[in-house]
């Protein structure tokens, strides 16, 4: 994980250069001197190259991710094409599954400098800036483009420059889209009156229970390791992850509908040190977040095909396929839980004022 210098021999090599040349102060390439009626220009295109930072890199990469999905893979990528793009300067080893930490203690650990980075979700959102997590709550964004257009306005960019600044965690390269959270049930559900009363798995967050309480579920929170076998014995109904994430666990195996509400757009990012980042050479600062960037460029058409097998592998395990959902029924039975915790929790902005920035990201 620490940087790997090579000043003695850098300073060597100098030190013998300029003894060569007479103690010229030109390139620190040294090209041979040409003839004097020479036209060469290659010392002068030397001079305008930037210098080799002269250091080697190692870091670690985090994610609780699983091996062999797209995001993953994108990681990878990431890892390789950052050593590339630095000439083999920079190396990272991406450890999937959660090997070194946890989402939460990953972050942290970015956060204190221990670690370069890390893999995760919405964990910045909900870890930094808890008054703004309206934008991952359920029915609130539920298309693609409105997310990405609500994460790159001015809005959410000086909240992200804030978790650099004030966290030292750099938002890399933005969202990487990983699927859309979809409802998987062994009930069929057509709109929330359908849900009442209907066990759903949950996660730990009291934020996420509340918003589907709201909608008249009743929530289970359990691991996701229980999963499977709490739809065998009837402990749960219905889970609301990626479909990537229940075909993973077998979930095709024991529900019976697939409900695609969509109410939430679920993406990665890759998140670094920043004191980190800002240490870099400009040079190398550049190549990482093109790395990032064109890692999820390749890797984008990934989930789409990902996201089409396993609805396919639900279709071929025997589950119905349910498209002419309601949502305009789930975003009713919502709004007034929104308006309170607008009022109570997520006070950086008024309600009005975050349904009309949505609103204008939409069009």
């Amino acid at each position: 994980m620490k940087k790997r210098i090579t000043s003695i021999l850098l300073s060597a090599a100098m030190v013998l250069s300029l003894a060569a040349c007479g103690g010229d102060k030109g390139s620190q390439e040294t090209p041979a001197p040409a003839p004097e009626n020479s036209t060469q220009e290659a010392p002068q295109e030397a001079e305008d190259k930037p210098a080799p930072s002269g250091e080697t890199y190692n870091w670690s990469f985090s994610t609780t991710y699983a091996s062999g999905s797209v995001v993953v893979q994108m990681y990878e990528r990431f890892a390789e094409l950052a050593n590339e793009y630095t000439d083999g300067a920079i190396t990272i080893s991406v450890f999937p599954d959660g090997t070194i930490a946890s989402e939460d203690d990953a972050l942290a650990q970015v956060s204190s400098g221990e670690l370069e980075f890390c893999g995760t979700g919405t964990a910045p959102i909900f870890t930094y800036s808890p008054e703004d997590g309206w934008f991952n709550s359920p029915f609130m964004i539920t298309d693609l483009e409105t997310y990405k257009k609500v994460y790159d306005s001015d809005y959410w960019m000086a909240i992200r420059e804030g978790w650099a600044k004030d966290h030292n965690v750099l938002d890399l390269c933005g969202p990487f889209y990983r699927g859309m959270r979809t409802l998987t049930t062994s009930k069929e559900v057509k709109n929330v009156s359908d849900l009442k009363g209907v066990k759903l798995r949950m996660n730990s967050s009291a934020l996420w229970n509340a918003a589907w309480q709201a909608c008249g579920a009743t929530t289970v929170p359990i691991a996701l390791s229980e999963l499977y076998t709490s739809f065998q014995t009837g402990v749960v109904d219905a889970t609301e992850i990626p479909l990537a994430d229940s075909g993973l666990l077998n979930i095709p195996e024991v529900a019976s509908y697939v409900v695609q509400t969509n109410h939430v757009c679920e993406c990665a990012g890759i998140f670094m040190s920043n004191q980190l980042f800002e240490s870099l050479p400009a040079e190398y600062q550049e190549a990482v977040r093109k790395a990032g960037q064109d890692a999820m460029a390749e890797c984008e058409s990934l989930i789409a095909e990902e996201e089409a097998t396993w609805l396919q592998k639900y279709k071929d395990a025997g589950a119905t396929v349910v498209e002419d959902v309601d949502i305009a029924s789930f975003r009713e039975a919502s709004d007034a839980w929104w308006q309170k915790m607008f009022s109570t929790e997520w006070s950086n902005i008024s309600y009005e004022d975050c349904m009309a920035l949505i609103e204008s990201c939409s069009k």
